[in-house]
């Protein structure tokens, strides 16, 4: 690459993804990854201060904020910022936090688009062509989803009082490989009690369930393409009241939002309808005291991009299109010491589905796997062929 005659003086702009900065040496290859971003900055001309990483993660960040979730952004950017100095020093990085409406965002993302030197438009035009899904990727996000439902739905019939986070896992996973699922998509979680409340929790180290509810959020990666299904589910097999008003009004809101799921709703309506259900919801149950506080018992958005990656590449200030393919999560997580009742502490529900966006509807692609609560007990009143399995005692 060092004698490749490319003179990037030539053009107007140089798009390439954000590189890590600490990339390893490998002294013994001179040639390395490292060797050849070095050449790359040199002959791009790119200033030594310009931190590629940072301005990846800006611009990924910038793309799926709106409005709706500016302040949850926000906050999460201040956290990195508090962490690191070259965060705090950056431009843009103060930027985005600075930012108070659309109009902020706007202009920031036309501040970004205008940089020689871009890591937002690659961003932005190597996401536009992941969001739609060619025949043969629809194809195969019904059998990874498949594949991942049909797993979730087994958990139901083997889950018992007194099994371990990690037993739950493995069969999810056992039911994924012997489907054909050659991995899975991202680092399982079964979170059983309060670890339910805790996002992308994935010890799964405790070693007894007990009686708790278990939120699972597993999905099988196959042939490239991975689902991202949660189901939360009673160990016992019965919601007790408490859970089952929470899992009602996580399922309400996914009720809710199923209906936009087509071609020319704006991607931020999803979110906006989930937020007023589950707003609506607490306050009616006594948990928050006015509607704005929805947020700390709903920290995350409810949708995201789904394919060759789990948070699929794709651009969210935008309307939905047919083949785009989504999830659709609304969830609630009340840890011990919220500031409501103690009755409702340590309950955390998910509820996750994959949806492919059609032209005037939309198709659920993990309907394989229960939602309703009552169908998610009734599945629970059957055996799996698990439950009859007796292994020697382990040494």
């Amino acid at each position: 690459m060092a004698q490749y005659p490319l003179d990037f003086s030539a053009f107007d702009k140089v798009l390439f993804a954000g590189i890590p900065d600490d990339i390893h040496d490998d002294l013994s290859d001179s040639a390395d990854l490292y060797d050849l971003y070095q050449t790359f900055r040199k002959k791009a001309a790119l200033s030594t201060d310009y931190n590629a990483e940072i301005m990846e993660l800006v611009s990924t960040m910038l793309e799926r904020t709106t409005p709706s979730n500016l302040q949850r952004v926000i906050g999460y950017m201040n956290k990195r910022r508090e962490a690191s100095a070259k965060m705090r020093d950056n431009e843009f990085v103060t930027d985005l936090v600075n930012c108070k409406d659309s109009a902020d965002l706007a202009r920031l993302r036309d501040k970004l688009a205008s940089l020689k030197w871009n890591t937002f438009l690659y961003t932005r035009l190597i996401g536009s062509l992941r969001e739609i899904k060619t025949p043969e990727e629809i194809a195969l996000m019904r059998k990874t989803v498949s594949i991942s439902a049909i797993a979730h739905a087994e958990v139901m019939k083997a889950i018992q009082p007194g099994m371990s986070e990690a037993e739950l896992q493995g069969l999810q996973e056992y039911v994924h490989k012997k489907l054909g699922a050659e991995y899975v998509g991202y680092p399982s979680i079964a979170g059983a009690g309060a670890n339910g409340c805790i996002l992308h929790y994935e010890e799964n180290t405790r070693v007894n369930i007990k009686r708790d509810m278990v939120l699972m959020d597993i999905g099988a990666e196959y042939h490239g393409y991975s689902a991202d299904v949660t189901r939360t589910v009673p160990s016992t097999g019965k919601f007790t009241p408490q859970q089952r008003a929470i899992y009602d009004l996580v399922y309400r809101a996914q009720e809710a939002i199923f209906p936009l799921c087509h071609e020319g709703i704006p991607f931020s309506d999803l979110n906006k309808k989930a937020t007023e259900v589950l707003a609506q919801g607490l306050l009616d149950l006594g948990i928050i005291k006015s509607k704005d506080q929805v947020y700390l018992y709903y920290p995350h958005s409810c949708s995201h991009f789904l394919g060759l990656d789990v948070h699929d590449l794709g651009n969210y200030d935008q309307d939905l299109k047919e083949n785009m393919v989504i999830t659709v999560e609304p969830g609630i997580y009340i840890p011990a010491g919220s500031g409501c009742d103690k009755k409702w502490w340590d309950i955390g529900v998910r509820i996750e589905d994959d949806v492919r966006i059609g032209k005037t509807k939309y198709e659920l692609l993990s309907w394989q796997a229960p939602r309703r609560s009552s169908d998610v007990e009734q599945l629970c009143q059957q055996k799996s062929a698990v439950n009859s399995m007796i292994l020697p005692p382990g040494q």
